[in-house]
């Protein structure tokens, strides 16, 4: 939620929301000081980490990505920040990544964590603690063994 711009995601809202009172006050929200060490500075970009408000105003602003995944027929899940995008190949999953990553850096001017970006199967990859398995039943999840290894120490 750092690199949220601010007049964007007021745009996003605007389209909704249309009192100026809640306008004025998720504005207010969003330009709130924020404590660095002892020192507080005045927030120009981000969503306050911690806020209630935070994960709603994240999804009202990736929203704008479940559009364009869903227009061009994409298979995802999404939960706030963390999305898997289903793709029939590792060539085909590379070449949705880069899309979207344009998308979101050039559209949605959000920087994207090159290192927890991957392209990979999902039954290796982890999402939200877990990863999938599959059996004669079909598929299910269950816990990343990264998760399970923490959980024991």
């Amino acid at each position: 939620f750092d690199t949220v711009n601010h007049d964007l995601l007021m745009n996003f809202i605007k389209q909704r929301v249309t009192d100026p009172w809640l306008l004025h006050l998720i504005r207010r929200f969003l330009t709130s000081w924020v404590m660095n060490g002892e020192l507080f500075r005045k927030t120009t970009k981000g969503t306050p980490q911690g806020g209630n408000l935070s994960p709603l105003l994240a999804n009202i602003y990736l929203n704008e990505l479940d559009k364009l995944l869903t227009q061009r027929g994409h298979r995802f899940v999404r939960y706030a920040d963390d999305c898997n995008i289903y793709a029939r190949s590792k060539r085909a999953g590379e070449r949705v990544l880069r899309n979207v990553t344009i998308f979101l850096e050039i559209k949605l001017k959000l920087t994207i964590n090159c290192h927890k970006t991957t392209v990979g199967s999902p039954l290796r990859l982890k999402f939200l603690g877990f990863t999938l398995g599959v059996d004669r039943n079909g598929a299910y999840a269950r816990p990343h063994k990264v998760v399970k290894q923490r959980i024991k120490q």
